[in-house]
């Protein structure tokens, strides 16, 4: 099966995108093949969300397609291996799939998907400093126009989602941990300190402005840090059912576990008594700063899942040697 466009060039102008702003957007990077492939996985695969912070979602799926074949031929071709090293400059290590489908609004209910955020959990392992890179496909078509359903995202060189990551998240956490140590907190009170910091005031006023939203055909993607914020836009009144998107998570290479961070995630799901989407972030290391792409949890395919530069790679890209590279 061919899994990526083999007409798709990558430029110098993709490159400074991502690396100026967090983001870019790659038309026609996936054949139509690989969409109808991750189509398929996503509807056999999709589970009902438990997680508040989920349910803006009709249906998702963490750890999707774990161990699936086609997926590490995607990782080993050496096209998406130059396109990624290309635009991240940084060796990457593959760690998890994740399945989402946003059900159509109806009138009086606004399907939102998740507001404006960054992925603590997906990135909630790791350390605030080690990198961390999403390859988002919508297994839909996507009109911002008319029936809209993709996203909105904040150029990282405007807004960057790093002070989330270094201290709005750690506050909010140990904020409600104190408060339960001394009596609790109602839920409300809870999902105030996790949506308020980026939904409302002037920050949401500010993040709504700058925010990009695009149109997206069959096979086009977006790759975006982990410091980009962004939301979902609402699914609204159209043809379309349910939009559905698979992601494909990565972290850098020289990635440490973050242990507290991890562990950190479980304390409204230990309180509130629900599950979580995955327990991932929990298994994969043990011990704090371990290096992750050393962990026993990848010892089955701990070599399919990295994205390795060859020597010289990264000091050949230069904007008349792209081509060659992509």
């Amino acid at each position: 099966m061919r899994k990526l466009n083999p007409d798709f060039q990558l430029t110098a102008d993709h490159v400074e995108k991502y690396q100026r702003q967090g983001f870019v957007v790659l038309k026609q990077f996936f054949s139509l093949e690989m969409i109808e492939f991750l189509k398929a996985r996503v509807n056999d695969e999709f589970e009902t969300p438990t997680d508040h912070y989920q349910k803006g979602f009709d249906k998702l799926r963490y750890d999707l397609c774990n161990g699936d074949e086609t997926i590490f031929e995607l990782l080993e071709e050496e096209m998406f291996q130059n396109v990624m090293l290309s635009l991240c400059q940084e060796d990457l290590f593959y760690t998890q799939g994740v399945g989402f489908s946003l059900k159509r609004s109806e009138p009086g209910k606004v399907n939102k998907g998740f507001t404006w955020h960054i992925e603590s959990q997906s990135f909630g392992f790791n350390r605030a400093e080690d990198n961390g890179t999403t390859l988002w496909a919508p297994l839909h078509a996507i009109d911002s126009k008319k029936q809209r359903g993709g996203m909105c995202y904040v150029p990282r060189d405007i807004i960057s989602g790093e002070f989330m990551y270094d201290f709005i998240d750690p506050a909010v956490f140990r904020c409600m941990d104190e408060h339960i140590k001394s009596g609790g907190i109602e839920f409300e009170d809870y999902v105030a300190l996790r949506d308020d910091p980026l939904n409302s005031g002037g920050i949401a006023r500010l993040l709504e402005y700058f925010s990009i939203e695009d149109d997206f055909e069959l096979g086009d993607v977006i790759l975006f840090d982990k410091y980009v914020l962004h939301r979902d836009a609402p699914l609204e009144a159209g043809p379309l059912e349910a939009r559905d998107a698979f992601s494909l998570r990565f972290i850098s290479a020289d990635s440490r576990y973050d242990k507290e961070r991890a562990e950190m995630i479980e304390i409204p799901r230990n309180y509130y008594g629900y599950e979580g989407p995955t327990k991932f972030h929990l298994e994969i290391c043990k011990e704090d700063n371990e290096l992750i792409v050393e962990s026993a949890y990848f010892d089955a395919d701990r070599e399919r899942r990295f994205i390795r530069a060859d020597a010289n790679f990264y000091d050949n890209l230069k904007p008349n040697k792209l081509e060659e590279v992509a």
